[in-house]
């Protein structure tokens, strides 16, 4: 059974402005805002407030009402991370409303969203060597547990995820872009993968591994066309019920393989107190290159970063390294 996505936000504001960053080519963010402006606009109807008259001390509210609220989901209150997220996306909104002349000043515009420490690093679980390679050889795996001749759709689901991770760990898209990918953006004999845009860059062609890519040749020939029975789409990704997978879909897909991996892998022992989640491949992948002898320039155009410095927090140097470097290459060490 699958949940039912979450309801759009609903306030005509808020919508003219998440389709404005539609219309800009900025589709994962306004995904991500959309997420935390429905949680605004609930505040709002329960405080009996308009967005369009909401004042400054009341606003004020509703950022102490972040740092305070415990949702039912957690057993603690917001990480400030959080709290800091919800603030710049409603603080972003009045920006665009007093910019399009919806509002004659911005309400919002003398609020400070929390500070959070920074950091020189991505501060996200991620996989090692063994343990990518145990995941996908668990999945792999998986699919044999559903004989082709009596449950043919399961399995070809099990080869569907088996080309889901692979892919996500061989090219370290974002989990966006990962089930926005279409049929025509994959080159199967040029184990090429085409990102038109993401983020509101433009993309460009990336490499795919050959052992990632013999997954998705799989996929085509195995699993999609039993998984769309006679149904079309555009969309490399689909579900039974679905023509194109949402993010939560492979968050699940992840979970299961993550959990599965280590109840047939004892030795992993790291493992069970790590906390995986589809941006950990991400990091898995920058990693995995550069602990490889990839040079971070490189790193930088296959993960599609604006700036070498976001690069670089996925990239820590270990103290071994930095240490057998000085070693090596000072002159009085």
């Amino acid at each position: 059974m699958t949940t039912p996505p979450p309801s759009p936000p609903r306030h005509p504001a808020v919508v003219a402005y998440l389709d404005a960053l539609r219309a800009n080519g900025k589709d994962s963010t306004a995904r991500t805002y959309g997420h935390y402006l429905l949680l605004f606009e609930g505040w709002l109807d329960r405080a009996r407030i308009d967005l369009m008259r909401a004042t400054t001390d009341q606003l004020a509210g509703y950022q102490l009402w972040l740092s305070t609220d415990r949702p039912a989901r957690l057993r603690e209150v917001r990480a400030r991370t959080t709290q800091g997220t919800a603030v710049i996306v409603m603080k972003s909104l009045y920006v665009w409303l007093r910019k399009r002349g919806f509002l004659i000043h911005d309400p919002a515009k003398k609020l400070v969203p929390p500070s959070t420490p920074t950091s020189l690093t991505v501060r996200k679980d991620h996989l090692t060597l063994q343990e990518a390679t145990a995941l996908i050889q668990t999945q792999a795996a998986l699919i044999e547990q559903h004989p082709a001749e009596t449950q043919p759709r399961y399995r070809a689901l099990e080869v569907r995820n088996l080309a889901m991770l692979s892919l996500a760990l061989a090219t370290g898209r974002r989990v966006h872009g990962l089930v926005a990918l279409q049929l025509d953006q994959i080159d199967v004999e040029r184990n090429e993968v085409r990102v038109d845009r993401e983020k509101g860059r433009m993309g460009r062609v990336l490499p795919v591994a050959e052992w990632a890519m013999a997954t998705v040749r799989r996929y085509l020939a195995e699993g999609r066309p039993v998984t769309l029975d006679g149904a079309s789409s555009p969309w490399l990704f689909v579900g039974m019920n679905a023509a194109c997978l949402c993010t939560r879909a492979v968050g699940y897909v992840l979970d299961r393989a993550v959990a599965e991996t280590i109840a047939r892998n004892p030795d992993l022992t790291d493992l069970p107190h790590k906390r995986i989640s589809t941006h950990s491949l991400r990091v898995s992948f920058a990693t995995l290159l550069f602990a490889g002898g990839a040079n971070i320039r490189s790193i930088n155009e296959l993960m599609l970063h604006r700036t070498l410095s976001t690069t670089a927090k996925y990239t820590p140097i270990p103290i071994s390294d930095l240490r057998r470097v000085l070693l090596t290459a000072h002159p009085r060490a």
